[in-house]
């Protein structure tokens, strides 16, 4: 274990002991990411020069201009006029109410490949739902996250579409040509997975969920009194709100026909938010928390670590080891399901994923074993990270609609986990054996 390992380790160890320990610290997580941005760029982990790259990452781009995109709408009157529609036609129940916001939810997480951005869009609407029913937003954020984040691009629609050319790419440039990932594996794999956790969404998570927040909610409907919101726009802006936030999300859906990246079409809309009058300077600096960047920011340094000192790749020729000759499909599943899936708690999916793309394909190669379904598991699992506020750039805002801590993420997280794990790998291995 050379030097450079060590130190990310520990630093690893401490961003985890400061986020579950913020309580008894007397400080605020927020505070613990700081720290350990700075940690990685003093100690000489990253170049400085990677150190900048990461401030000008696409995804914290894409996630303060969301921010700003869903103050712009959540300024509008639609907000309120949505909720009080979906109150009217849910009979004022809270759970018929939450089944259809689930329902959209998953259909705009197939479509829009940023789980961030989707939840931007719903959970200003989801949160003023919650108060007309009279039910603590705490109720149904993290419901809504695990659809947002569980079920992405599981049809082959959006960027469900090119994971098979994607994998295909992986399996030539690694040479191992005798099995080939056709369009609809992906889909054949993860929708009975992607299906219970909808349904776990719907009539177990709610029941888990803390009936009011841990912390205050900070974000939507939940953190305003009534009668203390600023002034109704005036009718040109109000409009312009709606249009604003109707074209953001269209060209969200349709970003791979356009052309353009999420962060462009998220900036463009912020910029257009401000430029019209929508909101103020002002309004729109005060909708981006310093706090969720920072979690962001020490999430992609620290991850960006780990892959560059060779922490991930330590960790994943160790589990190579492991598996040695075996030949139980089960087992290979599950490990290249299981442990991806905890490191991408911690480490940003696509990092996860460009360690153990190679380790798996290699295994399977010397193994001889068909690889398509633990691709599909490896997929599945870094795409479904949930229990941490460095999992994935949407649980810190997750967390400021829905008044969660740490402790409450780790409380609802691991029945969920359990059973996306266990059901993934059994349908997964016995849709495409290994053997």
């Amino acid at each position: 274990m050379t030097p450079q390992i060590m130190i990310c380790l520990g630093i690893f160890v401490f961003m985890i002991l400061g986020y579950v320990f913020t309580d008894k610290l007397k400080t605020s997580s927020g505070v613990i990411a700081t720290c350990v941005f700075c940690l990685v760029a003093f100690s000489g982990l990253l170049p400085a020069k990677d150190v900048l790259g990461v401030l000008s990452n696409a995804n914290v781009t894409l996630i303060a201009s969301m921010f700003i995109v869903a103050a712009g709408f959540n300024r509008t009157q639609a907000v309120h006029k949505l909720s009080s529609l979906v109150y009217k036609f849910s009979g004022g129940k809270f759970q018929t109410a939450l089944i259809g916001y689930l329902l959209l939810t998953f259909a705009l997480t197939q479509f829009i490949p940023s789980p961030m951005a989707v939840f931007a869009i719903l959970a200003p609407m989801a949160s003023a739902m919650c108060t007309e029913c009279g039910v603590s937003p705490s109720k149904a954020m993290f419901p809504i996250a695990l659809v947002v984040v569980g079920t992405c691009s599981t049809l082959p629609i959006g960027n469900g579409a090119t994971t098979f050319a994607v994998q295909n790419g992986y399996l030539e440039s690694y040479g191992y040509t005798d099995y080939a990932m056709q369009m609809l594996d992906p889909f054949k794999g993860r929708i009975l997975a992607s299906s219970i956790v909808v349904l776990y969404s719907m009539f177990i998570a709610p029941r888990l969920c803390p009936d009011q927040p841990t912390v205050p909610i900070t974000m939507g409907a939940g953190n305003r009194k009534a009668g203390n919101g600023p002034a109704p726009l005036d009718p040109v802006r109000e409009v312009l709100g709606y249009g604003i936030f109707a074209l953001t999300t269209v060209a969200m859906i349709f970003q791979t026909k356009l052309g353009l990246p999420s962060w462009q079409i998220a900036l463009g809309g912020a910029t257009l938010v401000v430029a019209t009058g929508v909101l103020k300077p002002d309004e729109a600096a005060k909708a981006v928390p310093i706090r969720i960047v920072m979690l962001i920011l020490a999430a992609l340094s620290l991850g960006t670590a780990m892959v560059s000192c060779g922490l991930g790749d330590m960790i994943g020729n160790s589990i190579a080891g492991i598996l040695g000759g075996t030949k139980n499909g089960y087992l290979i599943g599950a490990v290249f399901f299981v442990i991806p899936f905890i490191l991408t708690q911690f480490m940003q999916n696509q990092s996860v994923s460009n360690i153990f793309v190679p380790i798996l394909i290699l295994t399977c190669k010397s193994l001889g074993c068909n690889p398509v379904g633990p691709l599909v598991l490896l997929q599945a699992s870094t795409l479904t990270a949930f229990m941490t506020p460095m999992a994935t750039p949407a649980i810190p805002v997750v967390m400021e609609y829905g008044g969660y801590d740490v402790k409450d993420l780790l409380k609802m997280g691991w029945l969920p986990s359990i059973i996306i794990a266990v059901s993934s790998v059994l349908i997964v291995m016995t849709v495409f054996p290994a053997y």
